[in-house]
């Protein structure tokens, strides 16, 4: 299976995350509470402020890999101010500001509690605004939810997530293979997932890699833009990360790591407008999974899109494609835009 493959090549030494593409972009970097860093990427406009957070063992590019399959610029385009978030130790927040390698230790807790709200209040701040838009893809929605459960949904102007699972008490294959592989994981301080992802990259396009397609629906990923992804998107998973997926995953429940608060739960206080985006062939975050946020949140203003075939779609959405599939800039981040600019304002 490709992420066992991932696994046993995480030990080489990891290469630097390639440069983005948009000249643009201002890089800021911030200390947590905690004392971590993260890293901010603003393509700026005077438009209504968003923060837009990537997913397990990804970064910012997995929004914006190139011009054509970038939300970032769709935002901006949409009179947006787009702000895409490195979480501590992914991306160029894997080293810190001294040329260290960040300690490892982090967890959705961390993510949440820490990161995000850092990087909402140094946007409230900059913008003098009240209020910030999130947009997240699979753990990055996920990480909302922990902001949520930790902060209220006071400085949260609208939510989007994309591919992000709350509903972990049905067990399927993926989801008992996540767990096995979570386990086996933890034997590592941390799984530099880049390594593994470079040698998959210089394998053809047009060779099949088994257990790939769970990850995305391959007819609708270009090769080329396969290689580019595998070279660009991947970053570490740490133990403790992974411990607290074991730990959602054997209790069916999506809770803190000390177990005291759960995360779904909280989002029955949570009224912001909400747009939750499933991949009907999503293999990972099956529709199943997702759609629970419809009922799991109190606000009367809520959206649900699958993106599939039969919904009118180009193609049937994998994981990883929901943002940088061949359709996702029309069919992904255009909506997403649409949607937020109907929904948000600035102060």
């Amino acid at each position: 299976m490709l992420f066992l493959l991932l696994i046993a090549l995480s030990c080489r030494p990891q290469a630097p995350v390639p440069a983005g593409h948009c000249d643009d972009a201002q890089t800021t970097r911030l200390t947590t509470g905690d004392g971590a860093e993260i890293v901010l990427h603003r393509h700026p406009a005077p438009g209504p402020p968003v923060i837009v957070i990537h997913g397990l063992a990804s970064n910012h590019r997995s929004w914006d890999l190139s011009s054509d399959r970038s939300i970032a610029e769709v935002l901006q385009e949409a009179g947006m101010d787009p702000w895409l978030l490195n979480l501590r130790g992914h991306g160029d927040a894997l080293m810190a500001s001294d040329g260290t390698k960040q300690r490892h230790g982090w967890a959705l807790d961390d993510y949440g509690t820490h990161d995000l709200h850092t990087a909402i209040e140094h946007i409230r701040t900059v913008r003098s605004t009240q209020q910030v838009a999130v947009v997240g893809h699979s753990m990055g929605g996920m990480v909302a939810a922990v902001y949520n459960g930790h902060h209220g949904d006071d400085a949260l102007s609208a939510l989007v997530v994309v591919g992000s699972p709350i509903q972990f008490a049905q067990r399927d294959l993926v989801l008992n293979v996540g767990s096995a592989v979570m386990r086996l994981g933890v034997a590592w301080r941390s799984l530099g997932m880049q390594a593994g992802a470079e040698v998959l990259s210089q394998i053809p396009g047009e060779v099949p890699v088994h257990g790939e397609g769970l990850l995305f629906n391959p007819k609708n990923l270009e090769p080329a833009v396969r290689i580019q992804m595998l070279q660009a998107v991947a970053s570490p998973v740490s133990r403790e990360e992974m411990q607290q997926f074991t730990q959602i995953f054997k209790q069916g429940r999506f809770t803190s790591v000390d177990g005291k608060l759960d995360y779904v739960d909280a989002l029955s206080s949570l009224d912001t407008p909400l747009l939750v985006i499933a991949g009907t062939a999503d293999q990972i975050v099956p529709p199943s999974r997702v759609t629970p946020w419809m009922d799991a949140v109190a606000s009367e203003d809520k959206t649900y899109i699958e993106a599939g075939l039969e919904q009118g779609f180009s193609a049937d959405y994998g994981h990883l494609d929901l943002t940088i599939g061949d359709g996702a800039k029309a069919e992904i981040h255009t909506p997403i835009a649409t949607w937020l600019r109907q929904r948000t304002a600035t102060d």
